[in-house]
């Protein structure tokens, strides 16, 4: 008897440590998606911030005229914000 109860016991913790060994697995890969996740958004922010800090950049060397007029052409192109920014200047 004390051997069937011991081994139902044994069963009994296998299939416990079974589970939670499942749901320990499922955390860690949740963990490393978020993690990746993470990483992939902070080097897209860098990214960005590259590429507007570049067109600041670009924009500065234009002349200002000449960014006027082309503000006109293009403006169907250009943001509310760099709008935003010519028409400052034009009060300038």
């Amino acid at each position: 008897m004390q051997v069937i109860e011991m081994k139902a016991k044994l069963e009994e913790k296998i299939k416990a440590l079974e589970e939670e060994k499942r749901v320990l697995l499922e955390e860690r890969d949740k963990l490393k998606e978020i993690l990746e996740l993470s990483e992939k958004a902070k080097e897209l922010e860098i990214e960005v911030n590259k590429l507007k800090d570049e067109i600041k950049t670009l924009r500065d060397k234009i002349p200002k005229d000449l960014l006027k007029e082309l503000s006109k052409t293009l403006s169907p192109l250009i943001s509310e914000t760099e709008k935003e920014e010519l028409e400052e200047e034009k009060l300038l």
